[in-house]
């Protein structure tokens, strides 16, 4: 299954997709299985600047149950920092859902939303 991932904080939509990019390098099991790529894409009709993307490509071994608890301890960490609320936006297959809490739980069954479609 191929994701794309995009991560902006609330207040003034800062792009921080490259910082869970990062952490996703430095969990091995993400590294090994999800093979993480960040891609710089252009950004959509009167907005400047470009947009970080992360593509995914998760195997057998890297379930959605995985890459929400990676996501959920990302969330956490960045949380415990103070550092501003994150919405994570996933998509697959042209179909997307938008997270802004950090319960595990709650990533994993949209995950799997996406994934029985």
């Amino acid at each position: 299954m191929q994701i794309l991932i995009r991560c902006v904080t609330e207040e003034d939509g800062d792009d921080v997709s490259s910082e869970l990019f990062d952490w996703l390098v430095d969990d091995a099991n993400a590294r090994k299985h999800a093979a993480p790529q960040l891609l710089d894409v252009p950004p959509g009709t009167n907005k400047l600047g470009v947009v970080a993307i992360i593509q995914l490509v998760l195997s057998g071994a890297f379930s959605a149950t995985s890459l929400g608890v990676v996501i959920a301890q990302w969330r956490e960490q960045r949380r415990t920092s103070a550092a501003a609320k994150i919405t994570v936006t996933v998509e697959k297959d042209g179909k997307q859902f938008a997270v802004t809490g950090s319960d595990a739980g709650e990533i994993q069954r949209k995950l799997d939303e996406l994934d029985a479609t």
